[in-house]
Parts: C-alpha cells; structure tokens; sequence
C-alpha cells in the first residue's frame, strides 16, 4: 500500500524550469500553468486569510435596559455579573424626603436568600441631607444635595465611575468599580431610574466580511491541496490496500462490541456538562461554557461542539448524542485494520493478528472511547495524521505531508490535548527532512508557504464566529478563574491511575499499561530479534506514542480520562507488542524471556488490583465484586497473579544460575512455558469481558429501573427522556405522614422540607412517638418509609426506626442522616404493620426529624412535561434530553422555575452558583428562594437519583424588556474585562 517510489530526477518532468525561459516576471496566468508556483501562491493566501480571520469583524448584539422606580422591584441577571455601562439617576427631592438609610437604588437583593451567594452590587441609600453611594464593596462617599430641584447621577465603565450633581462631577473613583447587577430594588416608588448596557462581548456571529475571509482561505486551502497532486503526479502509488472494502469476520464481532456497547456502556464524568453545552449553544448564539468561567467561549476549542450541536436538532436523546462516538469507533478500527497494520510488517499476515487487534483495539475503546467527550475525535485525528506522515515516508509525495498538517491542525483546535496530533512529524523528522532536502524540484519559499499554510488552517475552525480579542478574554477568565494544573503536576495523572477510584479502573489500567509494557517491548526488540516487524514504522509508531504522552503534559487537566487521546495508538501499539513478546522471538533469548515475564507478572498484578468501576449513573447498581479488586475465593487476584508468575519468574532464575555455575551451556526453555504475550492476552480478555459483562448483567437484572440499556430501549420505543421518564416527584412532603394506629401525634415541631412544613420531633432527650400505620404499598416494599432529617446529629445522638405487628417491636434500625437535610428511607421488613421514631440522644440536641412518611408521588414528566424550561445542572444534563436547557442571552441570565439538580451528596454542581468560579446562575439564585422536591426512581426507590427544586422569587419582579441593536465589532476591540469576583481586583 505505502510501497516507495522512484526517487524525483532533477532532469525529470518535474525539474525546475528557468524563470527566464517564458520571459518575465510571474503572473497568475503562470502561476495557473506552473503548479509549483501555484501551490505557493495559494499557501501564501491561506496564510494571509488565517491571519486575516481572527481579526476580522464580527456582529455582535447591544442590549440597553431600563427601569424606574415605579416598575416595582425587578430581575435584571447579567452575565457577566458588570454592565458595560451603567446610569442611574434620582432627583435630589426624592432623596431629601426619603429618610436617613433608606435604599433609592440597588442593583442586587437588599433582602436575598441566606444561602446564595452574594454580589457586591450598587447602592444608593439617603443620609441625612446626602446622598452616600457604595459601588462593587467599595464606599464611593456622600454627596451633599444642594437647596432646591436637581438630579443626582451615578456614571459608571470600566474607566471610572462617578457620582454627578446637574451633570457636574461630585465623586469620581478612577478604575473599574462597575457594580454587580441582578436587578433593581428600591425602598421609593418614584424619581429613581436605571439605565444599563449589557455586556455580550462573548455573544457574536460572523460578519459579512469575516465569512469572506473564511471563504477565500478555505479555496485557497484547496487551490493548495490540488496544485500539490499536480506536483506530485509522477508519484502516484496505490492509496487503499485491495480488498479494503470486503468485510471480514473480526469486522463483524468489533461492529458488535460496538454496538452491544453503544447501547449499555455507563456515561463518562463529562457526558452531562458537554451536553449542557451543546444543548445551549442554540439559544445562547455560540459555544459558551454554560456552567462556569462566565459562560466564557469555548474557543479556540470548539469546533466539534458546533457538530454535536447540529446532530442535537435531531434529537437529544441518549443513544443518538452517544451514535457519533459510536462511528468514530468504527472509522478508528477501519483505519486500523486496513491501513496501519499492513504498514507494521510482515507479521500481520499471520492468521491471529486480526483478532489480537481486534482486542486490542476493545482494551482502549471500552473504557475510553463512547461519549461526548473529544477522546475519540483525538483518537481518530492522531492515527490519520500518522498514516499521512507514513505515506509521505514511503512516497517521497509533498501532498500527504501537507494533508497530515491540515488534519493535525484541526485536532489540535478539538481540545489541548489535540497537540499530540503533531507528534508523527517529531517521530519522523529525519525521514521528512531527508526527503525535503531531496525534493529539489520544489522552490524553497512555496515549500515554506505550504508547510505554514497547512496547519495554519486550523483558525478557521478555532474561531468561526468569535473575535480575536474575545477569544483572548475568555482565555484570560478561565486562567484567573483556574480549574486546571500546571504542567509540573503531570505525576497526577498516573497517581489517579493508581487509585482505587473510577479514575484508575481497571480497564483504563489494563490499557495504559498495557501499551506502556508493549512499547518498552517493542523498542527493545527492534535491534535483537526477528520478529516480522517492520523497524522504520514501527519505531515512529512507538516513539510517536511516548512523544503524545509527554503533550498530555500541556493539557491544563490532568484526568485519566484524557488518556483516551491516545486510543488509536495505543491499539497499533498494543498488536505491536503482541509480536515482540510473543514465543517465537523469545525463545532464543531465555534471560530476555524470563525479563519479559517477570515485567509482565508485575503490570498484570497492577491491573487486576483495580476496580470495575464507572462515574455517576455508571456506578448504580453495581455489583459488589465490582467495588473490590477481582478475587476468587477471597485472595485478590492480583496477589494469585504475582505469586503464581513470581513462582514461576523465580524457578526460572534458579535454573539459569545453577547452569551457568556450573558451567552447562543454557539450556532451551520448556516449550510448554507460556510467553509474555499471551500471558497478558489473558488478562486483556478478562478484563474486557469483566467490563462488558457486568454491564450486562446490570441491564438485564435492572431492566425495571434506569440503566442506559433501558433508555436506549425505551428511546427506540418512542420514549426519549431518559431518566425522567423512570422519576417520580414529592411534591408535598406533609401530605403523606402517616396516619396514627389509634390516637394522634402531640407535641409535634414543625420541619421545613422543601418549604413545606413537615411534623416532627427533636432530636433530643428519651422518647418515642406513637405507632403509624404503614401504608399497604410499604408492606410490599414498594414505596420506602422517608423520614427527613434537618440539623447535623450530634455524636451519641441515637434515632431509630421500629417496625411493629401486634406482638410489638418486629425490627429497630439506626438511621444515619448523611447530610444536615437528607431524606433517610428505609424499607419496611416483610410482616411489619407499623412504624414509629425513637429517639435516645443528649438533651441538648439540635437536629429535628420528621414523623414516618409514604411519599405521595406524581410522575416527573406531567409536573414538567416534555419540553419544559429548567436548569440542568451538569451531572445531569445529559440524562434529560426532554427538558429545555435555559438559555443564557443578550449578557445576562435567565430566571428559571425549575432546577434538575444530582444526589444531595454531590456538592460538585456549586460552581455553577458561585462568583469565584464565575458561575453563570450566580445573580438568578440571588432573587429565589430554593424548594427542594425529592424524586423517587422506579425500581430502586431507596436510591437518591436526583433532586428537583422549584424557584420561588422572594418577591414579585418585573423583567424589563431590553432595546437590542446589532452592531459591527473589530477583531481586536476590548472594552475593559468582565470582573470575577474575588479574583480580578476592583478599580
């Protein structure tokens, strides 16, 4: 397939030709005839319209709000949290009247919900014939009023701001105190008013011009690529193998593991927040982080999120957002198979190699490739790039080099960790410069024109729609804000593989270092043995492989996940190995096999140490063999493996130094000895299966409940809406406490449980309350008996649920509340008739529990019906594809009703709600008060699936209707930055 050509003859067609021999200076016409002119002058405009693109203008909306006085008080939400601009104005005999104290203006809540976070916004409050301002935390100072009419304005942007008397500067502040803004509040119904520009810096589209610019460079990207195969034409070889498109056997079964995983296999850690994403980049007007960073575009990291956004339209669904990766699957084993294992040597044609790198390629897609995450889009990227790098290595041709950069270039802009795609040109840069060097029929300066232009080209994929001063800034906000590591904290990444967390589960163990021992094998039996592996592209493959391992050093994360990256390789890498620590080549060699063995021992022992587990929803139901390390009959595995191999790694030594101290020439090893390879095939296939048939299991044994099996069946059923399609809401906790076996419930305390005041009792003293009857769906175990526990349990504090028939007490249990609010539930014990709470504490309890409840439930989708508005917080954003992410718009943010939030035990959503992290819904969650509704997941109603909340404004608010205008923005204007509280300092 990649056989090489001839090498290029000064004399030949291709030669160069004399300038002088058509007479003249260049022309187009010329250039057109000459394609090596033509290349250089279509690289040359590809360079000049990447440079030209990030400059260019943009559209980009201006939303001006205003209110008075008499509008009442009013929810105006900015994101970012500052307005571009701002005027505010009272007339002085408003303020003189009002009495001392009293707010005219505030931009945030004067009374918020305790438990949001807090904005530093403006106030304006009278102060005894003054006016005193405070501005972002910062007291601005009192302005005396004049006798007589007149009119006080506060001016502030991001170069100062100032308090005016009849447009004459009282108090002037230099520097950036703009104020924070959720709204506008105050204690008078008249003379004050508000005007405010709304910050949409990030919210652009492409201009007229800007697309132009696009346009041209793409052609002349194009006009490139062909003048090059006219170049290259006298070179041309065959580009697919024969028989590429006949299916296979091992097409087949790897065409099912797909499938079969498609359809099971858990979420990853980022599916939620991706998809959250997405899903609002349509009604936001581009790809902003939706939940931190200030909605902060994603640029120049984007591209792959405007095509997930296009496939969303369809649906949203959980199966068809997964069908992407699915088929980035398919293409990376195609290209696998087809294209880089007939470039590895003569050994591929042995019968077994197919299926070894069918395994193979499963060790690194099972555990890393299905999702949204952009591992397998990298995956994909890094191995075409390597194949156009070997195909220029075996041609001599310019154009597949150049293809390679253009494809490096676009997986760079995918995510930082795209960076590897460039590791191929590293791996084989004396080949490539050789070959330069020898292309004497290719002008210097074109040359440079093409190798500049090609990955160049990625900046119309990092930038389509936003400015290059937007992009800078949204840079700028997510390094203030943070979220990653420095380079020099890269031993993370391998510390998590280590852990026994999902973050080093098995499979990513299995496959990590499993390709870490094949590399260390393969480079090792380059110079040693003959093993039918082809030296040259083998050692580019490897040394390609550690180059990508060492760029995961750039990327600002460091998560195991991200090993992903290296799929592609990592599989080509692992068939690799599979020869060089295979029998054959070893036998010669009996210390190197012992070696070999002894390494193998070790790696497999740390494999098996793992455990088979899965982020978030992946995680339910899991059995429990899969939250230890495997073991059989309770020794560990892995302890099995490194007893059993060290066993054998030491007899094996023993044998060597009783022979050579004696003088006996080293015998040949038993060939009943197994090798290296096919020792860790086994522990490849175990733990592939322990992976897939796990998952199985779950989906066949929890088919009643939410697996992501069962969503995919029900969303080819015509039922898309994942899990809220299998969650039931309690919507008012009090209407289901229980009803007295015979008298009534005295001396009760009133709980709050999502607002709702709930009866109950203190935590506190020695007492029981009276028997409940339980309901009849609780003596079946179909609904749970809830108690809500609110304050934290001192230690010593003892409450207790008993169950009781009409001998008395059947059953007594401890309830352990995880969290200061948590809804305990317990299932009643087969024959039990009744239940009541004991409470055995210290008097000086703090916490409260609410009497035994049966939860009167309503199915989720008729409380918010398919289509509903609601935030999505990113744990779970993926899993309700039914329900509208609210949008974030015109610089500033929406006022939900509904909140679809994780388990109570997950805090990791906060970032969302916190100005540090710069959280889109900081200012919204300022003007509400938070209503918990517990839900119930069918089938397993003791687990908390997720938890919704209503949005109660603390007070009725007007949104005012802002004036949008459209204007034209250059690439590099800046007004001033969006402020992160607590990180960018203020003035």
């Amino acid at each position: 397939m990649l056989s090489p050509a001839r090498s290029a003859s000064p004399s030949g067609p291709d030669s160069p030709r004399d300038p002088h021999r058509d007479g003249g200076a260049d022309t187009p016409a010329r250039a057109a005839r000459d394609p090596r002119r033509a290349a250089g002058l279509f690289g040359l405009l590809t360079v000049l319209a990447a440079l030209a693109f990030p400059l260019a203008p943009v559209e980009q909306p201006e939303a001006t709000y205003s209110w008075t006085a008499a509008d009442g008080a009013a929810a105006i939400p900015l994101l970012p949290y500052q307005p571009v601009e701002l005027t505010a104005q009272t007339s002085c005999t408003t303020a003189r009247e009002a009495p001392p104290g009293q707010v005219l203006l505030s931009t945030v809540p004067v009374r918020a919900d305790a438990a949001a976070q807090p904005l530093q916004g403006l106030r304006i409050a009278a102060s005894d014939g003054a006016v005193r301002v405070e501005s972002a935390g910062i007291d601005l100072g009192a302005v005396g009023l004049p006798g007589g009419d007149c009119t006080l304005s506060v001016v502030s942007d991001p170069g100062s701001t100032s308090v005016l008397v009849d447009g004459v500067p009282a108090l002037v502040r230099e520097g950036d105190v703009r104020p924070d803004v959720a709204g506008a509040f105050s204690d008078v119904r008249s003379g004050v008013e508000l005007r405010l520009t709304t910050d949409s810096r990030f919210e652009t589209t492409i201009s007229p011009l800007k697309a132009a610019i696009g346009v041209a460079g793409g052609l002349a990207l194009l006009g490139m690529v062909v003048a090059l195969g006219r170049i290259d034409r006298s070179r041309r070889v065959r580009l697919l193998p024969p028989d590429w498109w006949r299916p296979r056997p091992v097409d087949g079964v790897v065409a099912a593991v797909l499938a079969v995983w498609w359809a099971i296999g858990p979420i990853t850690v980022d599916d939620g927040y991706i998809a959250g994403i997405v899903r609002s980049t349509g009604s936001n007007g581009f790809v902003g982080n939706a939940y931190r960073w200030l909605n902060a575009p994603e640029a120049p990291f984007s591209w792959f999120y405007d095509l997930y956004h296009l496939w969303s339209l369809v649906s949203s669904s959980t199966p068809w957002m997964r069908l992407p990766s699915t088929v980035l699957g398919l293409l990376c084993w195609w290209l696998l198979s087809r294209l880089v294992l007939p470039r590895l040597g003569r050994f591929v044609g042995r019968p077994r190699v197919p299926w070894i790198a069918a395994l193979a390629f499963a060790t690194w897609w099972v555990p890393f490739g299905l999702g949204l995450r952009p591992e397998p889009w990298v995956a994909v990227g890094a191995l075409a790039v390597f194949l156009a790098v070997e195909r220029t290595v075996a041609t001599t041709r310019v154009l597949p080099l150049a293809v390679g950069l253009v494809l490096a270039g676009a997986t760079t802009a995918l995510t930082p960790g795209g960076l590897l795609a460039f590791t191929p040109f590293l791996a084989a840069a004396r080949p490539l410069l050789a070959l330069l060097r020898a292309r004497r029929d290719l002008h210097p300066l074109p040359l440079l024109a093409v190798l500049v232009a090609a990955p160049a080209s990625a900046v119309f994929l990092m930038v389509p729609d936003q400015s290059l001063a937007a992009m800078l800034e949204s840079v700028r906000v997510r390094t203030a804000v943070g979220g990653g590591q420095p380079w020099f904290e890269e031993p993370d990444r391998y510390r998590r593989l280590l852990e026994w967390t999902f973050q080093g589960a098995i499979g990513r163990r299995a496959a990590v270092l499993g390709t870490l021992l094949a590399a260390a094998g393969v480079l090792w039996s380059l110079r040693r043995t003959n093993t039918g592996i082809a030296a040259g592209p083998a050692r580019r493959l490897v040394v390609g492989l550690l180059l990508s391992l060492a760029t995961l050093t750039f990327a600002p994360t460091k998560w195991t996940q991200h090993f992903g990256d290296l799929a592609g390789y990592g599989a080509a890498v692992l068939v690799l190995g599979a020869a060089a620590w295979s029998a054959a080549p070893l036998r010669s060699r009996p210390r190197a096999f012992v070696a070999g063995l002894g390494v193998t021992t070790v790696v497999a022992a740390i494999v098996v140490a793992g455990y088979n587990l899965w982020p978030y929803q992946g995680a339910w139901f899991t059995p429990t063999f899969s939250t230890l390390a495997p073991r059989v009959a309770d020794i560990p595995v892995a302890t099995i493996v490194l007893v059993a191999g060290g066993g054998v790694v030491t007899v094996l030594l023993a044998r060597w130094a009783w022979q050579r101290s004696g003088g006996v020439p080293e015998s040949p090893l038993p060939r009943l000895l197994p090798a290296p390879a096919p020792v860790f095939a086994v522990v490849l296939v175990a733990v592939l299966a322990l992976q897939v048939l796990t998952v199985v299991r779950v989906a066949v044994t929890h088919r009643d409940s939410y697996t992501l099996a069962s969503d995919t069946v029900s969303t080819l059923g015509g039922r898309p809406c994942g899990l809220q399609e299998r969650l039931s809401v309690e919507p008012d906790p009090a209407a289901g406490v229980l009803p007295v076996a015979g008298g009534s419930a005295a001396g009760t305390l009133p709980v709050d449980v999502g607002g709702r005041l709930v009866p109950g009792v203190a935590v506190a003293g020695r007492s029981a309350t009276p028997w409940f009857t339980l309901d009849p769906r609780q003596r079946t175990q179909a609904l749970p008996v809830v108690v809500t526990t609110s304050g934290t349990l001192q230690p010593g504090d003892g409450l207790f649920l008993e169950f009781g028939d009409a001998a008395g007490v059947r059953e007594r249990r401890r309830i352990t509340p995880r969290l200061p609010l948590d809804d305990v539930r317990e299932l009643a014990p087969p024959g039990a008739e009744t239940v009541r709470l004991a409470v055995d504490a210290p008097d000086a309890g703090r916490a409260l529990a609410t009497l035994p409840r049966a939860p009167r439930l309503t199915p989720m989708t008729e409380l918010l019906p398919p289509g509903s508005s609601a935030l999505l917080d990113w744990p779970v954003a993926f899993l309700f594809p039914c329900l509208t992410p609210e949008p974030l718009w015109l610089g500033t943010a929406p006022l939900p009703q509904w909140r679809v939030g994780p388990p109570l035990d997950d805090t990791e959503t906060h970032i969302s709600y916190q100005p540090e992290y710069g959280g889109p819904f900081v200012a919204p969650r300022l003007l509400v008060t938070e209503r918990r509704m517990p839900t119930y997941l069918a089938g397993d109603p003791l687990r908390d699936a997720g938890q919704l909340y209503r949005w109660v404004p603390t007070a009725p608010l007007a949104r005012p209707e802002p004036v949008v205008d459209r204007r034209t923005v250059s690439g590099w204007q800046r007004i001033g930055h969006p402020r992160v509280p607590g990180i960018d300092p203020v003035g």
